[in-house]
This record gives structure tokens, C-alpha cells and sequence, in this order.
């Protein structure tokens, strides 16, 4: 009797309390985003308000509409910026760290070992120890203010890393699948398009994402190879609306709302073939 009491007081409390949870983590977490949100629908009077207003009089875009075509800021080469860095960031990275992955995923070799382990190596380092080589580099080579400047700096991080992980992901997929399309007649470049990427498809949109995040957010580099506006990325074009006697928080959550655009639509995007690469594999595994 006892212990059917104790199971129905679980059950009942069991629910609500672990429902009541989880909203408290949802909102601790969705908090600054919707204060930021907020914030860039006020107008400057309300910003500056006291006391301060939680929730807008009146809807505004203005601010966004400030942002992305104020001449002081030019928040739409910023972000066009950042998009094309990212998204070459994104696309080599992924084709480099597939071909890296699966070669050292099937193939045994000296050193194979220890070029995993300085892989893993170079995330216990942080960017700001690579700035001064880097910048020694790009200047006598004539890439500060370029594109490849960036994008190369992004590969130091991204490449190592999303090669380190694919391994993983390639050393778990039974090679009899691929033997038995060498048997078929495919070459081993046929048995990784055909076999073995759409068994690591979570592996490959897990790079794809890690690579284009990280290069969005990146924001050392950014500040450090390029010295030209036009050049700047919105990482780095975020800080002009923060001047010496003035904060612009209008335009600066403007900013911001924006900037979190392209990675929550990649992500979504993405998400499906997470979902679809784990269902696939666990019906052909």
C-alpha cells in the first residue's frame, strides 16, 4: 500500500515539477534574448525612460531600419561581410574535413596517431596565441584587409577539430559496406559519396554548423587582419555603435537580432538532416 502511495505522489509531482523545471531553464535562458528583442523595438525615448520600460509603448522598426542603412555603420556590408567569410568557411571546411576524416578513419599510416592527438591538441590553445604569427604572415604575404585573411584564420580552428570528429564519425560506419561496393565495381571515391556520407550525414551538418558558427561569432581576427570599415564583419561592425560618450542600444539590439538570423535559418535547415542522417543510419546499421 505503501509503496502504491509513493508511486501515485510521484507521478503526480513527478510531472509538474520536472514541466516546472524546464520552463524555469527555458526562460533563464530565453531571457537576455527577448530583452534584446525588446529593446530594438523602442524608440530613443524609450531606451532612456526613467523609470525604465520593460515592454514598448509603441512597436517600432526604426531602429532596424537605422542599422542597416546608417553611413556611419554600414551594417549591410558588415553583414554581407560575415556571410561570405562564413559560408566559404563552412563549405571548405566540410569538404576538407571529410576527405582528411576518411582517410585517416580507413587508412593505417605512420603518424596517424600522433596527427590525431595534435588535431585534438590545437583546441587546448587560444586564438589570441596565433594573432602575432598570423599577422607577421598575412602582412608579408599582402592579405591584411582580404577575405583570405579571414578564412584562412577560421581553417587554424575549424579544420582540426571537425576533422577529429568525423574520424569518429567514419570509424563507426562497418567497412563491409563499403567492400561490398568495391565488389560492385565503385571506387573508393564512389564508396564515399554513395555509402559513406549518407551514413555520417549528422557528422557532416554537425561540421557544417560548427564551422559556420564559429566563423560568424569570430571576432579577434576580425578586428586584427582587417583595418578598412568596408572590410569589417558584424562581429567586429557591432562595436562602431558603441562609441566613446554613447552606447547606441537601438541599433546595437537591431544588430544583433539580425546577426542571429542566418544561424538560427542554417540550423533549422540543417536540423532535418540531423534528424533523417540518425533515422537512415539506424536502419541500414
Amino acid at each position: 500500500m505503501s509503496r502504491l502511495r509513493g508511486d501515485l505522489i510521484e507521478r503526480a509531482l513527478g510531472g509538474p515539477v520536472l514541466w516546472g523545471g524546464l520552463a524555469c531553464l527555458t526562460a533563464f535562458a530565453l531571457g537576455p534574448f527577448l530583452w534584446v528583442f525588446l529593446t530594438s523595438l523602442k524608440t530613443r525615448a524609450e531606451l532612456y525612460a526613467t523609470p525604465l520600460r520593460y515592454l514598448p509603448a509603441s512597436l517600432t522598426v526604426a531602429n532596424y531600419i537605422d542599422a542597416w542603412t546608417s553611413p556611419l555603420t554600414p551594417f549591410s556590408r558588415f553583414f554581407a561581410n560575415s556571410l561570405w567569410v562564413s559560408s566559404v568557411t563552412m563549405v571548405a571546411t566540410t569538404a576538407i574535413a571529410v576527405l582528411a576524416g576518411y582517410a585517416l578513419a580507413r587508412f593505417r599510416f605512420g603518424g596517424r596517431d600522433v596527427l590525431l592527438l595534435v588535431f585534438l591538441a590545437t583546441q587546448m590553445f587560444p586564438a589570441v596565441l596565433l594573432i602575432a604569427p598570423l599577422l607577421s604572415q598575412w602582412h608579408a604575404l599582402g592579405l591584411i584587409d582580404t577575405y583570405q585573411a579571414l578564412i584562412y584564420s577560421n581553417f587554424s580552428f575549424t579544420v582540426p577539430f571537425t576533422v577529429w570528429m568525423l574520424v569518429g564519425y567514419f570509424d563507426s560506419i562497418p567497412r563491409e559496406l563499403e567492400e561490398s561496393a568495391l565488389i560492385d565495381g565503385c571506387g573508393r571515391f564512389g564508396a564515399l559519396c554513395r555509402v559513406v556520407l549518407p551514413l555520417a550525414a549528422p557528422g557532416v551538418a554537425a561540421t557544417a554548423i560548427f564551422a559556420f558558427v564559429t566563423s560568424w561569432s569570430e571576432l579577434l581576427f576580425a578586428i586584427t587582419f582587417t583595418s578598412q570599415t568596408e572590410m569589417r564583419t558584424l562581429s567586429a561592425g557591432l562595436l562602431f555603435m558603441v562609441g566613446q560618450y554613447e552606447i547606441q542600444w537601438g541599433q546595437l539590439s537591431a544588430g544583433v537580432m539580425i546577426s542571429t538570423v542566418p544561424v538560427a535559418v542554417l540550423f533549422t535547415y540543417l536540423q532535418r538532416h540531423l534528424i533523417r542522417g540518425l533515422s537512415a543510419g539506424a536502419l541500414k546499421g
